[in-house]
């Protein structure tokens, strides 16, 4: 289908015209338009509910991201902790920064651009001015990582790559805010015939590169992932094991698991992953049965990285790279799991208070989110004595009547979501304030309407076409973000190139000019693709504070316990992931300039937590690390380096 093709769900006005192209002229069909059009259906098509189901997800992803960093943000994102705002821009980690929170100093600023950044990522959640909110989610998700660039790791780059491939494609079209306000803007009637006439939804697909270089993104990242994996402990199968032995990654199943799998385990799980991640660089390219091949794919992709994610933990790269397909789920599948999923939908009628604006603006919302069509639109008329109430729902099969925040909930079981997202509904503080609120619409129907912005209208107006201007400038956007697509998706095959040394040496590039360089250095979109290769970390390590309180205790501040010099406890250390990124990093001859930013936020730990007697009048920071032993060998004693310390430690 043509890019520009119009349908009749934007025809019936349910969808927002700026989001669709304008209908070009048709052309003949040859055979070089043939087979573009079969490019176009293999590599750049999409289903738009596809595309809202994925933005849905991705907010979610964003949103966990960022919260899960809450509690850390005063140790490593504020001037509280060890990289001071001044200083990370007196000596930045990168050539090209970009961080809007290098404008915050104190936790309280740091905090209120945090949440500011959780409240855009729900706004894109719902789908609400989804272009906008996708925009300052991406700058704000490269702000945060940039502010601290040291804890950078590949999850966080992955997930950047795929909110910025994504913003030039319309995830507003369907499951959003946006749809359903454009569509109650474009048929305005109210009356119970319209109401119970269908609404023809949108389903025409969405034609973009972007939608390539999603799919060439991500097979570039399994391609490069297995090629580069050609170190000894790929090849004889024990590379998985020395993840387990990871104790700044492993998570507590992981740490659990290691005690018991034999070597036999580990070498199938390591060529399995291989195997798995090679497939599914394969199966996302490959131009026959698109539709099965890359759900075969996600299957894999789903069973290789929720496996990884549930041992060792590194950040939202696993989740991330499960995200990504739901953009791709077919139009098929669509089909052929709506039957199924309204089977298990109620059928309701929903009454209708003809003289009640609330109850008439609540019907034309169910009837947008209605896909199935299970809700029936019935006339409702009340009196002076008693008012027709404006929440009020029949159940068809029982003839059971249910009235307020218990229709509400009803009615949301018949909708595609379910009454999942309602369920704070059933919760009595929020279920007595609805059944409160839908009373005063009942009895006080005027200041109600005036105030929710509705009245009764019981003509149908005719709905207006959108103006060739409209329509021009609308295609002029739609070619604008395409050639972006286009430009960044060169700037990163320049990267592909640079970075990745399995790319043949006649390839490399010598050379590129420098604006092209700040194009990917800048938002963090970076390619090379080498994660644990050519072969996993056989060592390990963390900081460990040997401090003396002013009342004498042996006191490490990092862990709030006497100082333990164990690298690999039963256990592992149950630390989160940045603070495991920063154990391992910060101890790098690279980062020695930011040492005495660490002696000193060690030195006020005390602070932050608000505990006067952890203060520390002396103290050492080693760092201790140990050989991790093949598989079967004894341990060796762990080794330590001391980094600075702060006064002297008598013992």
């Amino acid at each position: 289908m043509d890019p520009g093709e119009p349908t009749l769900g934007e025809q019936a006005g349910n969808v927002d015209p700026s989001s669709v192209q304008p209908s070009p002229r048709r052309k003949p069909v040859t055979a070089g338009t043939s087979f573009s059009r079969f490019l176009a259906d293999t590599y750049a098509t999409a289903d738009p509910r596809s595309l809202g189901l994925f933005r849905i997800a991705l907010g979610i992803l964003l949103f966990v991201d960022a919260a899960r960093r809450y509690p850390d943000l005063e140790a490593h994102y504020a001037n509280t902790g060890w990289l001071t705002n001044h200083f990370m821009l007196f000596r930045p980690m990168s050539s090209y920064l970009f961080s809007l929170y290098l404008a915050c100093s104190t936790p309280g600023e740091v905090k209120v651009l945090f949440f500011l950044q959780l409240l855009v990522d729900l706004l894109l959640i719902v789908g609400f001015r989804t272009r906008l909110m996708h925009l300052f989610a991406l700058l704000l998700l490269v702000s945060l990582n940039s502010r601290n660039i040291m804890l950078e790791n590949g999850g966080w780059v992955v997930l950047t790559l795929l909110t910025t491939w994504s913003l030039f494609l319309p995830l507003n079209r369907r499951f959003s805010v946006d749809a359903v306000l454009a569509s109650l803007r474009g048929d305005r009637s109210v009356s119970l015939t319209r109401l119970n006439t269908p609404l023809a939804r949108d389903t025409r697909p969405v034609v973009s590169l972007a939608v390539t270089a999603l799919i060439l993104q991500w097979a570039v990242i399994y391609y490069f992932n297995v090629v580069h994996k050609n170190g000894s402990q790929w090849r004889d199968g024990t590379a998985v094991y020395y993840f387990f032995q990871q104790d700044r990654m492993v998570t507590w199943l992981g740490a659990w698991l290691r005690d018991f799998l034999p070597v036999v385990a580990y070498k199938a799980m390591t060529f399995g992953a291989l195997a798995i991640e090679g497939s599914v660089a394969l199966l996302l390219v490959l131009p026959f049965k698109p539709s099965y091949t890359r759900m075969i794919a996600w299957a894999l992709v789903c069973m290789l990285h929720l496996s990884i994610d549930a041992v060792v933990q590194l950040g939202p790269f696993s989740w991330a790279m499960v995200v990504m397909f739901f953009a791709l789920v077919p139009r098929e599948l669509w089909e052929r799991l709506a039957p199924a999923f309204k089977k298990r939908r109620p059928a309701l009628d929903f009454v209708v208070a003809s003289d009640n604006a609330v109850s008439l603006a609540m019907a034309r919302v169910i009837k947008r989110f209605d896909t199935f069509n299970q809700v029936a639109f019935v006339a409702g008329v009340g009196n002076e004595q008693e008012p027709a109430a404006p929440c009020s729902a029949i159940d068809r099969s029982s003839g059971q009547r249910y009235q307020g925040a218990l229709a509400l909930r009803r009615v949301a079981e018949a909708l595609p979501f379910g009454s999942l997202p309602w369920l704070w509904l059933a919760l009595p503080p929020f279920a007595g304030v609805a059944d409160r609120w839908l009373q005063r619409a009942a009895a006080d129907t005027g200041k109600l309407a005036a105030y929710c912005g509705v009245k009764p209208q019981p003509l149908d107006p005719l709905e207006k076409e959108p103006s060739p201007a409209k329509h021009f400038f609308t295609r002029v956007a739609w070619v604008a973000g395409e050639c972006g697509v286009l430009f960044l998706m060169v700037c990163c095959a320049s990267q592909v190139l640079i970075e990745n040394a399995a790319v043949p040496p006649q390839l490399k590039l010598k050379s590129r000019p420098e604006w092209m360089t700040a194009v990917i250095v800048y938002p963090r979109l970076f390619q090379g693709w080498s994660m644990f290769a050519p072969s996993p970390p056989t060592d390990d390590g963390r900081l460990v504070i040997d401090g003396r309180t002013k009342d004498g205790r042996h006191f490490d501040p990092l862990t709030g316990q006497a100082p333990s010099f164990d690298v690999q406890p039963k256990g592992g250390y149950r630390m989160n992931q940045i603070w495991g990124d920063f154990h391992r990093r910060v101890a790098e001859e690279r980062f020695r300039v930011y040492w005495p930013g660490v002696r000193d936020f060690i030195k006020n730990h005390h602070l932050i937590t608000d505990r006067p007697e952890d203060e520390l009048e002396a103290f050492d920071v080693w760092f201790v690390s140990e050989q991790i032993p093949p598989p079967g060998e004894p341990k060796t004693p762990p080794t330590r380096r001391k980094l600075m310390s702060y006064g002297v430690v008598k013992d």
